[in-house]
C-alpha cells in the first residue's frame, strides 16, 4: 500500500474527516479560469473567487495600484475595520478605535517607507470612493494603517513589558502587585526542506496559521502585485492589507517566504513597521541575504518572527530567527540544522535561540523567566514526519503535514504549500478554510460579543496562481454589489477571570551551565510563581483587615494544586520512560519526558528546602542568589553552596539525596491506635521512612467530632512513634493533608495528564440508564479535546465494547458514575474518591446534590503508564455538562476536580489513602475498663 493510502486508512480509523485531496492521489488540475460573470473589474486591476479565496489582481505605481485595491474590496475592507474595532473594544468599538487610531498615527503611520503610505493611501481613497465607511466617515490612511499594523498593536503590550524601565531588581520597600498581561498566543507551523530531505532534491516550502474565528473569514484574500517598480509579489492578505498578515509570499525572483510568530521580544520605538519590512524584502530582494537584511534594517522589533527563506533558483532554504537585536540565521549552503535535521527548517512559535529568548524580559535581574528551551508538541511533530519521510518529502508532504494534529490545529485557518517547479510559475497548492474538513462554528460568548461572526467552511484544496480572466460577455451579475453599512453592534460582553497579581518572590533569570543544572534553571523560575501566589494570598487577607487570620483552606487547596501539578508533570513523565536522576538528566529533541522530570521533580526539590530552612531564610537566599547570577550560567554546586553560605546549615546529603538518586521518599502509617483517657482520647502511632535525609518533619491533621486540630511532627529516625491527646472523639487522621511534603504516596496523575498523551488516550462512555447523556458528554468532551487547540480526534468506545488490549494501552477517560459505567464500577478503588448510589465523597466531604459532578484522577489498573479520569455527575445532566467544566477555562492540572451545584469548581489533591487512619469508636484501656466496672458494680 502506498504511504499516502496508509495514511488515509489510519486517519480514517481514528475518525478523522479525510481531506478530499488525500482521499487518493491528487493529479495536478488544469489551470483554473474563473467564470466570466464572476470577474469584477477597475482599469487594470480585477478580482475573482475561487474555492473560498478572493483573488486580487492590481499593478502600476503606488497610489494606483492602491486605489485599485480600496475599489475592488470596498465591502471587505468596511467588514474588516469592524471586525478590527470590535475585537478591539466589543463595547464601544466607535470609541475604542478612536483610540486606537491615536495610537497608530503616533507610533506607525511615519514607520513606512514612502511607497507603502502611498499605496495605502490609495487604497483609502478607493475604498471611499466606492462607499466604504466607518462612524459616518470616509476611510481614510489612518484607519488602513491600523490595519496594516494589527500584528504590532496586539504585540505592543508584551513588548514593552520586555523593554527596560531602568527599575529590574531594584528593591522597594513598599513593593505593590501587579498583573502581567496575558501573552498572545501563538498562531503558525511552517517548514522549509531541500536537498537530502526531498523526493526530488528541491524545494518544498509550506504554511498554516492558527488564528481567531472572526477575522479568519477575512484573511481569504490572495494578492497579486505587479508593480510599476521591484518584483510581482503574490501573497496571502486580507483586505486593505499590503503585507501577508497570514505571512506566506513568493515572488518573481524566484524567492519564498513565511514565518511564525515566536515570544514577543522588547520594542525599538525608532524602527520601521514590519510590514513596511516585509513587503519591501519582497518587492526589491532577489536572494535569501538581500531580504535579511532588509528585515533586519531598522527593525522595531514587534511582531517577533521565526522567518523561513527559499530560493528556487539555487534551490537553498534559510531560517532566520529576528529578535530585536538579536537575530540568529541557519542557512542550509552552510550546512546549519537546529536538531540535525538536515535538509529541513521548521517552525512552530518556540523560540530555538537563546539570546533572542533573553530579549522577551526586561532584564535578568527582575522576576526570574524561564529560558530553557523545551520541544512543543508541534516541534515533537514535524521531527516525527521528518525522521518518517526524510529523502521523500514532496507534494504529498505538504498535504500529510497540514492535515496532522497538530499541526493542523482546530483553530487552523488555512494551508499552502509549494515547490520549486510550481514557484517557477508563481503557482502554490492553498487551501481556505479548516484543513480537517470540518466546519468552524462560532461559540456561544463569540456569538455574543461579535453580532458579525459566522462559520468557517473548509474548502478543496486547489492552486492559485497569476491567472489572466477572459472579459465578460451579456449583463453584469447584480450580486456582487454588497451593502456597506454597518449593522448594530451587540453589547453583550462578559469579562474573563483576571489572574493573581503578584510581586515576585525573588529575582534573576538562571541559564543552565550543564543538562546536569536543566533542573535549577526551570525550577527557579517555576517555583517563584507558587511562592509568590502564597504571598499574595496572605496579602489579600491583610488587605481585608485579617492580619492575623493566616492562609485559608481554600488558599492551601490552591497552592497544593499548584503543586500537585509539577509533582504530576514530574510523575507522569518518570512512568513514560525511565526516570533519570537529576544530575543526570539528558535533554531529547524528539520527546520532552525528561523536561517533565527535571521541571516537575525540581520544584519539588525547592519546595523541600523552603520547608527545611524555612520561608524566609530560603527566599532571601533564592533572591540574592538570582541577583547575583541573573543571565548567568549556574550549577546546581553553585546553588548549594551558596545555600549553605547564607544559612550557615550543611546541606550535603540533601543534595546527594535528591540530585542523585530517582524516586520520591516513601512515607508509611504505621500502627495507629485511640484510646478513651478521661475525659479525652489518646492517640498513639508511628510514621516509617525509608530516607535519612529527607522529609525532616510532617504534619499530621486529627479530626474529630469538635474539630481539626493540626501539628508538625520531626522524623527523627526511619520510626518515629507520636503521642498526643484530644477533648473531641477521633475520626480520622490525615498525613500531609495538603500534599505539601514531597513523598511517594499520594496521587501520580491529574485530570489534565491524558491531554500529553492525546495520541494514547481512549473515551469510554457507560450504557447504563443514562446511556444518551453519557454518550453526548463523551461527544462534547471528544469535541472539547479538539477546540482547546491539539486538533486530535480521541477515539470513543462504550463501556460494552472496550477491550482488553484498550485498556492496557491507553488513558481511560470514563463517562459515568458506577451505575451507569460498568467500567467505572469495576476501576472505582483506583480512583480517589468514594461514590455511593447518588452521592460521591471526596476526603471526607460528601456530595449529594443531583446537579453536582467530579472529575477525578487515579491510575489506569491494567497499566500503570496510563491514568484513569472519570467524568461522573449525579444526574445525567450533570454529567453532560462535566467535560465542559474541565475544558473550557484555566482549570488546575489538580487530582479531582469537584464540580458543586451552582458553585464554582473546586480543584483538590487527596490525601494519600495510605496515610489516611479513620478510626472507629476509640477503645478504652484495660485498668479503665476494670475501674469503670468496679464503679457500675
Amino acid at each position: 500500500m502506498h504511504r499516502w493510502e496508509s495514511l488515509v486508512c489510519i486517519m480514517a480509523a481514528f475518525g478523522f474527516l479525510v481531506p478530499s485531496g488525500l482521499r487518493a492521489a491528487t493529479p495536478t488540475p488544469a489551470d483554473f479560469q474563473p467564470d466570466p460573470q464572476s470577474v469584477q473589474r477597475y482599469g487594470p486591476a480585477y478580482r475573482y473567487p475561487h474555492a473560498g479565496w478572493i483573488v486580487l489582481h492590481i499593478e502600476g505605481e503606488p497610489y494606483e495600484r492602491g486605489y485599485q485595491h480600496g475599489r475592488l474590496l470596498a465591502p471587505e475592507i468596511t467588514a474588516f475595520l469592524r471586525c478590527f474595532a470590535t475585537m478591539q473594544s466589543p463595547k464601544a468599538p466607535t470609541e475604542g478605535w478612536k483610540n486606537t487610531r491615536s495610537l497608530v498615527n503616533a507610533l506607525f503611520v511615519r514607520r513606512y517607507e514612502k511607497e507603502y503610505l502611498e499605496e495605502m493611501r490609495g487604497i483609502a481613497d478607493g475604498a471611499s470612493a466606492a462607499g466604504a465607511r466607518f462612524d459616518n466617515r470616509p476611510i481614510d490612511l489612518v484607519d488602513v494603517v491600523g490595519l496594516n499594523v494589527w500584528p504590532e498593536v496586539d504585540t505592543l503590550d508584551s513588548a514593552l513589558e520586555a523593554l527596560p524601565t531602568g527599575l529590574e531588581g531594584t528593591r522597594f520597600p513598599h513593593s505593590q502587585p501587579r498583573t502581567m498581561p496575558a501573552p498572545k498566543p501563538m498562531r503558525c507551523s511552517a517548514f522549509a526542506a531541500t536537498g537530502p530531505a526531498t523526493a526530488d532534491g528541491k524545494i518544498v516550502f509550506g504554511h498554516i496559521t492558527m488564528f481567531g474565528l472572526y477575522p479568519s473569514t477575512l484573511y481569504n484574500v490572495w494578492l497579486d502585485v505587479k508593480p510599476a517598480k521591484g518584483h510581482r509579489v503574490l501573497m496571502q492578505s486580507y483586505p486593505a492589507g499590503i503585507q501577508s498578515g497570514m505571512d506566506y509570499y513568493m515572488n518573481d525572483a524566484g524567492l519564498l517566504v513565511a514565518e511564525t510568530t515566536i515570544a514577543q521580544t522588547l520594542f525599538d520605538i525608532r524602527g520601521m513597521s514590519v510590514a513596511s519590512r516585509i513587503r519591501h524584502a519582497l518587492q526589491y530582494a532577489d536572494s535569501i541575504d538581500q531580504a535579511v537584511d532588509i528585515l533586519k534594517a531598522g527593525n522595531n522589533g514587534l511582531y517577533t518572527n521565526e522567518w523561513l527563506l527559499a530560493d528556487i533558483k539555487t534551490n537553498e532554504i534559510a531560517m532566520f530567527e529576528l529578535g530585536t537585536a538579536k537575530s540568529k540565521l541557519y542557512r542550509s549552503s552552510k550546512h546549519e540544522w537546529f536538531g540535525g535535521t538536515e535538509g529541513f527548517y521548521w517552525g512552530c512559535n518556540n523560540t530555538k535561540d537563546r539570546q533572542v529568548r533573553l530579549e522577551t524580559i526586561p532584564g535578568v535581574q527582575g522576576k526570574p523567566a524561564n529560558m530553557v528551551f523545551c520541544p512543543s508538541d508541534r516541534d515533537k511533530t514535524w521531527l516525527r514526519l521528518f525522521h518518517e519521510y526524510r529523502g521523500k518529502i514532496d507534494v504529498q508532504f505538504g498535504k500529510l503535514a497540514f492535515t496532522t494534529p497538530p499541526l493542523a490545529a482546530y483553530h487552523s485557518v488555512d494551508a499552502k504549500f509549494t515547490t520549486t517547479d510550481l514557484a517557477k510559475d508563481l503557482k502554490t497548492w492553498a487551501l481556505f478554510g479548516p484543513p480537517l474538513g470540518r466546519t468552524w462554528q462560532p461559540s456561544s460568548e463569540e456569538l455574543k460579543r461579535f453580532p458579525e461572526i459566522r462559520p468557517l467552511v473548509s474548502n478543496p484544496w486547489t492552486i492559485l496562481g497569476p491567472v489572466q480572466p477572459d472579459k465578460a460577455l451579456g449583463p453584469v451579475a447584480v450580486d456582487l454589489t454588497e451593502r456597506l453599512d454597518s449593522p448594530a453592534q451587540s453589547a453583550a460582553h462578559q469579562e474573563e477571570d483576571r489572574p493573581l497579581a503578584t510581586v515576585p518572590a525573588w529575582h534573576g533569570t538562571l541559564l543552565p551551565k550543564t543538562d546536569a543544572d536543566i533542573w535549577l534553571a526551570t525550577a527557579f523560575a517555576q517555583y517563584e510563581r507558587i511562592v509568590a501566589d502564597e504571598h499574595a494570598l496572605q496579602a489579600r487577607h491583610e488587605a481585608d483587615g485579617e492580619t492575623n487570620a493566616g492562609l485559608t483552606s481554600h488558599d492551601r487547596e490552591r497552592l497544593a494544586a499548584q503543586l500537585f501539578a509539577h509533582r504530576s508533570n514530574y510523575l507522569a513523565g518518570a512512568r513514560t520512560g525511565e526516570e533519570k536522576p537529576l544530575a543526570k538528566t539528558h535533554p531529547a529533541l524528539t520527546q520532552s519526558d525528561w523536561y517533565a522530570v527535571a521541571s516537575g521533580k525540581g520544584v519539588l526539590v525547592l519546595h523541600e528546602l523552603r520547608r527545611i530552612l524555612g520561608a524566609p531564610a530560603f527566599e532571601e537566599a533564592m533572591d540574592s542568589f538570582g541577583r547575583d547570577n541573573a543571565g548567568k550560567e549556574v550549577t546546581s554546586a553553585q546553588f548549594q553552596a551558596h545555600l549553605e553560605k547564607t544559612t550557615r546549615k550543611s546541606l550535603a546529603p540533601f543534595f546527594e539525596y535528591w540530585l542523585h538518586q530517582s524516586g520520591l521518599p516513601v512515607i508509611r502509617l504505621g500502627k495507629v491506635t485511640a484510646t478513651k483517657n478521661g475525659d479525652g482520647y489518646q492517640i498513639e502511632g508511628e510514621l516509617l521512612r525509608d530516607s535519612p535525609v529527607s522529609p525532616d518533619c510532617i504534619q499530621l491533621t486529627l479530626v474529630t467530632s469538635k474539630g481539626e486540630e493540626s501539628w508538625m511532627l520531626a522524623l527523627e529516625s526511619s520510626k518515629t512513634q507520636f503521642t498526643f491527646t484530644t477533648a473531641g472523639r477521633p475520626q480520622r487522621l490525615l498525613v500531609d493533608r495538603y500534599g505539601n511534603t514531597a513523598k511517594q504516596a499520594g496521587g501520580v496523575f491529574s485530570v489534565l495528564s491524558f491531554y500529553a498523551d492525546l495520541e494514547h488516550s481512549l473515551i469510554v462512555y457507560g450504557t447504563g440508564n443514562e446511556v444518551a447523556a453519557n454518550r453526548e458528554a463523551a461527544e462534547a468532551l471528544q469535541r472539547g479535546i479538539i477546540e482547546r487547540h491539539s486538533n486530535f480526534t480521541v477515539p470513543i468506545k462504550t463501556d460494552r465494547d472496550v477491550t482488553a488490549a484498550d485498556l492496557q494501552s491507553h488513558h481511560l477517560l470514563l463517562i459515568g458514575r458506577p451505575d451507569t459505567n460498568a467500567l467505572v464500577e469495576r476501576f472505582r478503588k483506583a480512583l480517589p474518591v468514594g461514590f455511593g448510589h447518588g452521592s460521591f465523597t471526596v476526603g471526607h466531604e460528601t456530595y449529594a446534590h443531583a446537579g453536582s459532578a467530579v472529575i477525578a484522577a487515579g491510575v489506569n489498573p491494567r497499566n500503570s503508564r496510563y491514568s484513569l479520569v472519570v467524568f461522573a455527575g449525579l444526574s445525567a445532566d450533570s454529567t453532560y455538562h462535566a467535560p465542559a467544566a474541565l475544558l473550557k477555562g484555566n482549570q488546575a492540572a489538580a487530582e479531582v476536580l469537584v464540580l458543586p451545584n451552582h458553585e464554582k469548581p473546586r480543584s483538590l489533591v487527596v490525601p494519600a489513602a495510605e496515610l489516611v487512619k479513620e478510626f472507629e469508636e476509640p477503645t478504652m484501656p484495660a485498668t479503665q475498663k476494670a475501674a469503670s466496672s468496679s464503679l457500675e458494680k
